[in-house]
């Protein structure tokens, strides 16, 4: 069977805690244990398996990611049984991205972990899912760092990665730390300072009644910004000069952990059920962490009528059929205007 081995074991056994290289930012008080050498690892949950059957859930595990299946006898009898003809990847590092391309999970649970490296020259791993913007940002970063590299592309798969280098995911507090350090946007007195971020080419939570939407914002001063239409290095360029930011709960809000203190932050977002509070609070505690006014418009709540094929890849179709996460909004026109 699978073992999971607890992080004060590691300290106290020198044939585990030989398996990791310890990096750290010392002026931050963070570090990250990078798991080295041969090991074995899917490219959904990230969840590495050493040679010795050995996995370290408490350095390696995500939120909303259920590993409990890696312990179980039917996942050990199929791993023992297929991990000798597995695809073999060398010195690679696995920074890894979320296979349903998701820039939340992409910019803060694999990203920051990037800084970590202490190579000039690299081949890194990520999934093949991943965006042309996320693939130009990593790029603009390393070369930032005077970093050569590669980018190898792992597709829905378990490998075996031989003489390479896996690091930990951080906490959400360590990992807006690391990039607020690395990351400078620009200040600048042209830049809208009220704006409206747009969902209208996403799958889920796009605001029905948006031009009612947009007439009123744009009456009140407002910018509607599309973050389709800019890299990632620009949406963080205009987050950080916003005052005020109005969007549809979704992944683009990430952005705000770049935003001033103080920034007022108007989240749209729908009545969440009891099994999807782990959503319900995402952008909530990021006000917190970074010290900017939260507020929340409820919407109501519209059937999709076409799941996208990403969704329907990796997520339960009672899932998408019962959640209001997947579901698009409906915004009283007359609550908005009072609040603005």
């Amino acid at each position: 069977m699978i073992i999971d081995i607890n992080s004060s074991k590691i300290k106290n056994n020198k044939r585990l805690s030989n398996l990791f290289d310890n990096a750290n930012f010392s002026n931050l008080s963070i570090n990250c244990n990078i798991l080295k050498g041969n090991f074995f690892s899917d490219s959904f949950y990230y969840f590495p398996i050493t040679e010795s059957n050995e996995t370290f859930s408490s350095l390696f595990t995500r939120d909303l990611n259920n590993t409990s299946h890696f312990y179980s006898q039917k996942f050990f009898d199929r791993f023992k049984e297929n991990k000798n003809s597995l695809k073999n990847f060398n010195q690679l590092y696995i920074l890894g991205s979320n296979a349903g391309n998701n820039y939340y999970s992409n910019l803060l649970q694999f990203l920051p972990r990037i800084f970590f490296n202490k190579k000039t020259n690299l081949k890194l791993a990520i999934h093949r899912n991943s965006s042309n913007k996320y693939r130009n940002f990593i790029k603009s970063i390393l070369k930032s760092l005077n970093i050569e590299f590669t980018f190898v592309f792992l597709d829905d798969d378990f490998y075996h990665f031989v003489d390479s280098d896996f690091p930990q995911f951080l906490s959400m507090n360590d990992s807006i730390k690391i990039l607020k350090k690395f990351i400078n946007p620009k200040t600048s007195v042209e830049i809208s300072k009220k704006i409206y971020v747009t969902r209208e080419d996403s799958n889920y939570r796009k605001i029905l009644n948006e031009a009612d939407v947009v007439t009123l914002l744009r009456e009140n001063g407002y910018r509607i910004i599309n973050p389709q239409l800019y890299e990632i290095d620009e949406q963080i360029e205009i987050f950080s000069n916003a005052d005020k930011i109005i969007a549809p709960h979704g992944s683009n809000l990430a952005n705000i952990i770049f935003c001033k203190p103080g920034t007022e932050i108007f989240e749209i977002t729908p009545s969440f059920r009891d099994n999807e509070k782990i959503f319900e609070d995402r952008y909530l505690n990021l006000c917190l962490i970074n010290n900017l006014k939260h507020n929340k418009i409820i919407s109501d709540t519209v059937e999709v009528e076409s799941h996208s094929a990403l969704a329907k890849k990796y997520i339960h179709k009672n899932v998408l059929s019962q959640s209001n996460y997947y579901k698009n909004l409906i915004v009283k026109i007359h609550e908005l205007s009072n609040i603005i």
